[in-house]
């Protein structure tokens, strides 16, 4: 429930406990004027909780991409992991780095670089469900978090990303480390290291994904590669 109705709600109990306490005046114009004040104390609680939700929204949120930022995703990461851990699921991190994207910057210019990152990010959020939650980890890198996903699912939905970023994105393609919690890591810190360690050594091979596996999950594609 966002801030501006929670501030409502709490406006509007005030004015009811008021009313409950005291009853209506029997003085008519007293009436029109408490109605009046009830009616601006709404409006401002509405206003200010929605002030509220909007510096969240900020504070949460990548003000480039849209996507989650760093510390809120690790938020959520720390919670899914101990949801996980409570009902006995697996979840899934994706690191994923463009390739080349200093170079491309370069090129054409720290504009058209941002558009590639907006670009991204909405390819991104198309190619997973709703429960699952994207982010930007910094510059170039961004991370996705797959709940009650196995690591043989997350595989192919990282197939399926780096497919629509080289048909979508000309010229460009990902590096992706693939862990999953409770299989290659214990904590929600161990995951997120895991994960990006993985992915720096996709980045040697470029548009190339890794898993913490010591078994090959062979999902059709040469690039995927296991690394214990």
């Amino acid at each position: 429930m966002g801030s501006r109705w929670i501030s409502l709600g709490v406006s509007c109990g005030i004015i009811s406990v008021w009313l409950i306490g005291y009853g209506l005046p029997s003085d008519e114009s007293m009436v029109v004027f408490l109605f009046l004040v009830a009616v601006i104390q709404t409006l401002a609680a509405y206003r200010i909780g929605k002030y509220i939700d909007q510096l969240r929204q900020m504070a949460y949120h990548d003000s480039l991409t849209g996507v989650l930022v760093n510390r809120r995703f690790l938020d959520k990461l720390v919670a899914e992991v101990e949801l996980a851990k409570s009902n006995h699921q697996s979840v899934t991190l994706l690191f994923i780095d463009l390739d080349n994207f200093k170079i491309f910057n370069d090129s054409f210019g720290h504009m058209e670089g941002d558009r590639l990152l907006c670009q991204f990010a909405r390819i991104l959020q198309a190619s997973v469900r709703k429960q699952d939650i994207v982010g930007r980890w910094g510059g170039e890198e961004f991370v996705v978090l797959l709940t009650q996903t196995d690591t043989r699912r997350a595989l192919g939905i990282g197939e399926r990303i780096q497919n629509q970023v080289r048909n979508a994105l000309s010229g460009v393609t990902v590096s992706i480390g693939v862990a999953s919690y409770p299989h290659h890591a214990a904590t929600a810190e161990e995951l997120a290291k895991k994960a990006d360690m993985l992915m720096y050594e996709a980045k040697k091979r470029k548009d190339c994904m890794m898993v913490a596996s010591n078994e090959m999950i062979n999902i059709g594609k040469a690039n995927t590669r296991p690394l214990s």
